[in-house]
């Protein structure tokens, strides 16, 4: 079971890493004018790194919440999907 979990979290982490960067080389005209406008490669890198924060501490926030309310109703789903 533990295998089973940590080749799904690779392939998540993999499928992140990929919209990321597919996300980067359709926005390389938008990362080369901020370029031309006068911004340094350090400042560029750290938009996208505070872009990919927001995205990652914004899932984290949704899933938790997620995780609690689906927590609170467990037992009455498994009992609905499962024992009829």
């Amino acid at each position: 079971m533990d295998a089973v979990i940590a080749v799904v979290a690779l392939a998540t982490v993999l499928a992140v890493i990929l919209v990321f960067a597919l996300s980067l080389r359709l926005r390389q005209r938008e990362i080369q004018t901020i370029f031309i406008i006068g911004c340094s490669r350090m400042t560029i890198a750290k938009l996208i790194a505070a872009e990919i924060l927001i995205i990652v501490s914004s899932s984290t926030v949704l899933c938790g919440i997620m995780m609690v309310e689906v927590k609170s109703v467990a037992n009455d789903l498994v009992r609905m999907l499962f024992i009829r």
